[in-house]
């Protein structure tokens, strides 16, 4: 993935995950308070926002806006972890101005870093992270060196992780509160980041 590829890939996923403002709130509301899909729909409108007006020039400049804009008008706790994860992405396409699967794998393996760094989530903590960690092991795992083939069985990882939550407690969170009676929700939180590794992933 070149510069312009990265740059289309990482609209084309706002654009999907500010669409889907009410399917994420209704899907927050049943174990959460119902705001994860306007969240997300500021955030990534603000992150498609920068990247039109700043101009970056390099593929670590891209990630840097995002994160920034996220930092600064993201609400919530998911704010700041979306925005470590750009941040990340950042850290690790300094210097490079093309992306192929190995580098993609140190891409998002730098923002599920950030993520859980500064959110704490684990694997099987019913959060974000139960799609993005087995998207990144995926990637790390590939046995191809086509970027579209990679980021597409990633992708399939993702959502098996995103599915995988219904089963989980949740142990962060609001959610939290509830112990047991968490079982059986599909995490949102899970969900909007398999859209946007997915959005990603087909725009690549």
């Amino acid at each position: 993935m070149k510069f312009e590829d990265v740059k289309r890939a990482i609209l084309a996923a706002c654009d999907d995950l500010i669409a889907r403002e009410i399917e994420l709130s209704e899907l927050d509301a049943l174990v959460g308070d119902g705001d994860h899909g306007v969240t997300i729909r500021k955030g990534y409108r603000t992150v498609k926002n920068a990247i039109e007006t700043e101009d970056p020039k390099t593929i670590s400049e891209i990630f840097q806006s995002a994160g920034y804009a996220l930092a600064d008008t993201a609400g919530g706790a998911i704010g700041p972890i979306l925005a470590s994860m750009f941040i990340g992405f950042s850290t690790a396409t300094a210097g490079k101005e093309e992306l192929g699967v190995a580098d993609l794998a140190q891409m998002f393996a730098g923002g599920l870093a950030g993520v859980q760094e500064l959110g704490g989530a684990k694997p099987g903590d019913c959060t974000m992270v139960d799609s993005l960690y087995p998207f990144v092991e995926s990637l790390k795992n590939a046995g191809t060196d086509n970027v579209k083939e990679a980021l597409e069985a990633a992708s399939q990882k993702a959502l098996e992780g995103s599915d995988a939550t219904k089963n989980m407690q949740a142990r962060l969170g609001r959610a939290r509160n509830l112990r047991e009676r968490s079982i059986g929700f599909i995490d949102a939180g899970s969900r909007s980041m398999y859209y946007f590794l997915k959005a990603f992933s087909d725009n690549a």
